[in-house]
């Protein structure tokens, strides 16, 4: 088994000779006719096999499946014929209930990489999908479809069952919560109010209650994951992330924006719901405005779910458009390179190319719109468009990308 401590990326000065960064690419595999559900999914698995068939050089890592689903039945029946096109390929994948732009029912984004240069692999660990990208002294897991049960039980038990799935499946693979560098969390009716324990609590305010508590037990180093969290409509919570481990250093760096508070300083007065029993306070979400990863020679950053805030406070109130505009503007602060430079000054090579970005959209008759604003500044690059609801009622707009150079 590998030693945990020599596995850690480190926060300072990097010393690596060696070429260990991977290169990430994604497509994103769209019905181009109108049909049923069962019509459209088979258009896009159709599609995504054929790509794969005809680029035997590139493997998946993690395929993400969003459906239009109206019921929770109907969730979990589509839920069931995406697994049984999918669960033969090993790859790790989520179905998420967050409808793409209509007419589409379906839309696959799946995450690539060019296999002559490193090795792939998939595996289950404690009923857990994962696959394994695997360079010179480097491996990069990837995890999905990490949910909490189809059961009755409350927001909060489903959160730690999803994180409890996940440390299982750490444990078994020699890792932890240490190395979790990227995560993305996604949680049913994010800002509904369930009565727990006398308390009128959140669920997003209950899932980060149980992700604080599991940081606070497993996650020893400084700082946090980047990280979404959002809303969907069905399947509780599921959460998806990224570790990665080396036996040489690497940088890793949390990226602020200077126009935001960082999310685990927000104040009472923006978190909504009632503490949990026996709590003061509400917990504040836990999760890094973006972080960078470098070697010297290349770079990643991978960009945290971002909205229109100022501080933290909502801007553009009822408006899309500007608080689309507000985003794209936050965005291109956080990742600038003066702001990337003030956090690292060792950084030789600016991530200053977009590798994927994902637009969620609260009100699908906004998406056309979004879809034009955000496409003229990000340019011809995989863009997913779907609609979700965002951690916060009065937040239209959430974008969230990948960054190499």
């Amino acid at each position: 088994m590998m030693k945990m401590n020599d596995l850690l990326m480190k926060e300072g000065d990097v010393r690596v000779t060696q070429e260990i960064m991977v290169t990430t690419q994604y497509g994103i595999f769209k019905p181009q006719s109108a049909g049923s559900f069962g019509e459209q999914w088979n258009e896009c698995f159709n599609d995504f096999q054929l790509f794969l068939d005809s680029n035997s050089d590139q493997k998946a890592f993690i395929v993400r499946v969003f459906v239009g689903a109206s019921t929770a039945d109907e969730y979990f029946g589509q839920a069931k014929i995406i697994e049984k096109s999918l669960s033969a390929s090993g790859i790790p994948f989520s179905v998420l209930a967050e409808s793409p732009e209509k007419p589409s029912l379906v839309l696959i984004e799946a995450g690539f990489i060019t296999t002559s240069e490193v090795s792939v692999e998939y595996g289950v660990a404690a009923t857990v999908r994962y696959s394994r990208i695997t360079a010179s002294g480097y491996s990069e897991y990837w995890f999905a479809g990490v949910d909490g049960g189809n059961t009755e039980h409350s927001l909060s038990e489903k959160s730690h069952s999803a994180f409890a799935r996940l440390l299982e499946a750490f444990l078994q693979l020699g890792i932890d919560f240490n190395q979790v560098f990227r995560q993305w969390n996604y949680v049913e009716q994010i800002f509904s109010i369930q009565q727990i324990d006398r308390c009128r609590r959140q669920n997003y305010q209950s899932f980060n209650e149980a992700r604080a508590e599991y940081y606070s037990k497993y996650r020893t180093v400084p700082g946090f994951p980047a990280a979404t969290g959002i809303g969907t409509a069905f399947n509780g919570v599921t959460i998806e992330c990224m570790a990665v481990v080396c036996d040489e250093e690497i940088v890793s760096v949390a990226i602020a924006n200077p126009q935001q508070l960082n999310s685990y300083k927000y104040g009472q007065e923006v978190l909504k719901g009632e503490p949990q029993k026996n709590s003061k306070h509400n917990q504040p979400p836990q999760f890094e405005r973006a972080r960078l990863m470098t070697n010297g020679s290349s770079s990643r950053l991978f960009v945290s779910g971002t909205a229109s805030i100022i501080g933290q406070e909502t801007i553009g109130l009822d408006d899309v458009e500007k608080q689309t505009r507000v985003t794209i503007e936050n965005i291109a602060v956080l990742v600038s390179e003066s702001n990337l430079r003030a956090h690292y000054l060792g950084l030789r090579n600016v991530p200053d190319k977009y590798a994927y970005v994902r637009v969620y959209v609260k009100n699908q008759e906004d998406i056309p719109l979004v879809k034009a604003i955000c496409l003229g500044h990000f340019g011809d690059i995989p863009t997913t468009f779907v609609q979700a609801d965002i951690c916060r009622e009065n937040l239209l707009v959430e974008i969230e990308a990948e960054m190499v150079n």
